[in-house]
């Protein structure tokens, strides 16, 4: 199912993946945010935010063609090209450039063949020899760590396509609703202090699945379900639990302006869809820029960031991304 013609979902993932960017940019700088700002929330709700619209609209996509080998190539096509190819020019071009071991050691060193593992999902953020200096040391690309999380989504949603627990989207829902229950009264920060993303993350996942269980009802009424997240949101929030307060009303908020077609937002995509290879490129590039500009400020550097940043999110798409995303008319 082909939503991007008429919505808002390319400028949203595109507007969360630059907040993303955004908020590496303090840490990566050295640059202290302003007391009110909390940068970290900001990079954490946009990466919630990714896994809401991916729960909608993956799940969509297993009920538009529920085989499994059609349902993962579709996954493999999003996924791997551009993580591939991000992966193998940090590897080949990035690391010899910016090193500071002689590039014999660089090439003989076993951590620089082990930053291969990314493409397996097997996270490595260091390449020897590369921004050891920098206000956030030895880390190539920081935004990688989500993707095996986001990827576990997709295997539970396949898996449970078939046991058949997908036949139903009542049972479906139920399922999604028993998750998110259990993930608000055990694990949810307010209650353990602690964020644990390899919980949070799916339940954001889940409660943009258990929408598209009921989306023909969600697309017919998107305000009340919108309004009615903003109240218990609220509630929620006012009895002393914010985080809890921001799955209940990010989901059905988030997917009502992203399902609907406004004449700014719904244009976003024309020129591809570059918000993956932002999110992939990011990262790099604002080291990059650090190593070679440390002296900029921060503004300045932000506007340099920014603009490489969405032409290579554009390369990626145009080189890599959507090249392999034809590939999917052999699946039909």
């Amino acid at each position: 199912m082909d939503l991007r013609p008429a919505n808002n979902f390319d400028a949203l993932r595109l507007f969360a993946a630059l907040s993303v960017l955004y908020s590496h940019q303090f840490p990566l700088t050295a640059t202290t945010p302003p007391a009110w700002m909390n940068v970290a929330m900001i990079g954490g709700a946009a990466v919630m935010a990714f896994f809401v619209i991916s729960g909608y609209l993956v799940t969509l996509s297993w009920w538009a063609q529920p085989r499994l080998l059609p349902f993962a190539a579709k996954r493999v096509l999003r996924i791997w090209p551009a993580l591939t190819a991000v992966v193998l020019l940090a590897l080949f071009v990035l690391g010899p450039v910016f090193t500071k071991v002689p590039l014999h050691d660089y090439w003989q060193n076993a951590v620089t063949w082990d930053y291969l593992r990314n493409i397996a999902l097997q996270i490595r953020f260091s390449l020897p020899g590369v921004f050891t200096d920098h206000p956030l040391p030895n880390s190539i690309n920081g935004s990688l760590w989500t993707i095996p999380i986001e990827v576990s989504c997709y295997a539970v949603l396949a898996a449970a396509g078939l046991l058949g627990l997908l036949r139903s989207r009542r049972i479906w829902a139920l399922l999604c609703v028993a998750y998110l229950v259990w993930f608000l009264s055990t694990m949810t920060m307010d209650l353990t202090g602690a964020m644990n993303h390899y919980w949070e993350f799916p339940a954001y996942f889940a409660f943009g699945s258990l929408i598209a269980a009921f989306n023909k009802q969600f697309l017919q009424h998107r305000a009340v379900f919108a309004i009615a997240a903003c109240a218990c949101a609220l509630v929620a929030y006012a009895l002393g639990f914010p985080y809890s307060a921001l799955l209940l009303f990010m989901p059905a908020t988030l997917l009502a302006v992203g399902t609907a077609s406004w004449p700014i937002l719904s244009q976003a995509g024309r020129l591809g869809d570059v918000s993956y290879g932002v999110y992939l490129y990011a990262f790099p590039i604002q080291q990059c820029v650090r190593a070679l500009a440390p002296g900029l400020d921060f503004t300045t550097s932000l506007a340099v960031v920014v603009a490489l940043t969405l032409a290579a999110g554009w390369l990626s798409w145009r080189l890599v991304e959507a090249p392999a995303l034809r590939l999917k008319t052999y699946l039909r």
